[in-house]
């Protein structure tokens, strides 16, 4: 794959990684592709939510983040989507969701507080599960 370059102020939709097939048939994500891309609405989302600040700390990595997460699941609330969890610092999350025209995007970009007690608990219930275990 050639490597991806994210502008954090682009006003465009852009792409910014692909998720390994692996992921999307465990989780039956009917898609035609696995690209996942960024939009202006997106970075507008961050900014509102106040994750601006981390998603500019970590945006370059985003790409690694989605071709290999540290762990993998899906909110029980949204079966079109994934969470895709890595852990630099504390735990970031990067829910990526598919719309109904059938393209990967970025729904937000955040980091967990108290990230390892939410991950632990997590994998307790079964909403996600270690990455490597997919392969």
């Amino acid at each position: 794959m050639t490597e991806i370059h994210i502008d954090p102020y682009a006003t465009a939709s852009q792409l910014v990684g692909k998720v390994p097939e692996v992921i999307m048939k465990h989780y039956e994500i009917p898609c035609s592709s696995y690209n996942v891309y960024m939009t202006p609405g997106f970075l507008k989302h961050l900014k509102k939510r106040n994750h601006w600040d981390i998603f500019m700390t970590y945006y370059q990595e985003i790409p690694s983040m989605i071709a290999n997460p540290d762990y993998v699941g899906q909110n029980p609330k949204e079966p079109n989507s994934i969470e895709l969890y890595k852990a630099l610092g504390d735990f970031l999350l990067v829910p990526v969701k598919l719309n109904t025209s059938s393209y990967l995007y970025l729904s937000s970009f955040y980091g967990l507080d108290n990230g390892a007690s939410k991950i632990e608990k997590r994998l307790r219930t079964g909403r996600i599960r270690p990455f490597s275990s997919l392969l």
